[in-house]
């Protein structure tokens, strides 16, 4: 863009000077038709006027197109700033779902844990009662218990 902005004032300033060299032809009166009417008038400066006016219209539509550039760009980040607090906020939420079910489970898994745990040691304590009733019998009746001696492999 900088260098469309230098040669736009090179040739500014080369306008300039032709203006300046030519200013005596440029400033002479001459006949212009205005399609109704024919009037004396320099044509060089109804020229010039003319360009200069074009020059202005130009600069007004550059200037136009660039601020509606900024405001649509200014809208743009407004709505991505808007989106991205969006996107944050789901997140959050996500993690704040996952993280109950992550404590529903942990919980079930707990007492799931516990339940196996009682019913094992119940079971542990039925066996141990049966021995320790057998253990008393045997040792009631007098009687030694024999336990079987070790295979040995041949």
């Amino acid at each position: 863009m900088k260098l469309l902005g230098a040669l736009g004032v090179l040739v500014l300033g080369l306008l300039a000077a032709f203006i300046i060299a030519n200013w005596g032809v440029l400033s002479a009166p001459v006949e212009v038709s205005l399609l109704v009417a024919t009037i004396q008038a320099p044509a060089g400066i109804i020229l010039l006027g003319g360009t200069a006016l074009l020059l202005l219209l130009l600069l007004a539509y550059t200037l136009s197109l660039h601020t509606s550039t900024l405001l649509e760009a200014r809208r743009h980040a407004k709505e991505l700033r808007e989106q991205r607090l969006l996107a944050d906020q789901a997140e959050a939420s996500r993690f704040t779902e996952l993280s109950a079910a992550m404590h529903r489970e942990f919980a079930d898994l707990r007492s799931e844990f516990q339940r196996m745990s009682n019913e094992s040691s119940n079971s542990l304590a039925a066996a141990i009662g049966e021995v320790e009733d057998k253990l008393d019998r045997a040792l009631g009746a007098g009687t030694a218990i024999t336990t079987p001696a070790p295979r040995t492999l041949p």
